[in-house]
């Protein structure tokens, strides 16, 4: 009798911890069911699609290069007003594809000046320059260029390049040739 109860009462324990048979995981009701798609990456791991944007295109008339300029980093806290023999009569914003490391821009960097003139509301101006590794070893590598237009819904011309920008940004060669420190 004693093993008739021995057995009886592993039988029961084994029941009662769900031996013996294989437990069925409880059915998924209604509540436990998502009942919105994620709607971003950070949601729910990643079965939302990466939100997209559209490359910028550069203003008209300008390289494929300066597109995007405005989302780089601003070297300058607050716009540049015009002063008495500015060379680019505007005021200007300064932005950098890159930071300088030690006061030294690395190559590949772009440094685009944007200034909207005197009595204008639209970027009439476009000062850039380009760090093209042995582009130009007498100026640290940098390629200089300027367009400018008339009129908001003008295409930008080039108005000069080289060595005209050079004479006046070798004035700040200690500061990597760019008047606006980053």
């Amino acid at each position: 009798m004693t093993r008739a109860l021995f057995l009886l009462v592993v039988a029961a324990l084994l029941a009662g911890c769900g031996g013996g048979t294989a437990a069925q995981p409880p059915a998924r009701t209604a509540e436990a069911v998502p009942t919105t798609a994620p709607t971003t990456e950070t949601e729910a791991g990643t079965d939302a699609e990466p939100e997209t944007r559209a490359a910028p295109a550069p203003g008209p008339g300008l390289p494929a290069w300066t597109a995007g300029y405005a989302d780089w980093s601003r070297l300058n806290a607050q716009p540049i007003p015009p002063r008495d023999a500015d060379p680019h009569l505007s005021t200007k914003n300064v932005y950098a594809s890159m930071r300088a490391v030690g006061g030294v821009y690395p190559p590949g960097t772009i440094v685009v000046k944007e200034g909207v003139r005197p009595g204008t509301t639209y970027v009439g101006l476009i000062a850039a320059m380009r760090k093209v590794a042995g582009a130009n070893p007498e100026h640290r590598d940098w390629l200089f260029v300027e367009w400018t237009r008339d009129a908001a819904g003008d295409s930008f011309t080039k108005l000069a390049e080289g060595s005209v920008c050079e004479s006046c940004h070798s004035g700040v060669a200690d500061q990597d040739y760019v008047f606006t420190k980053g």
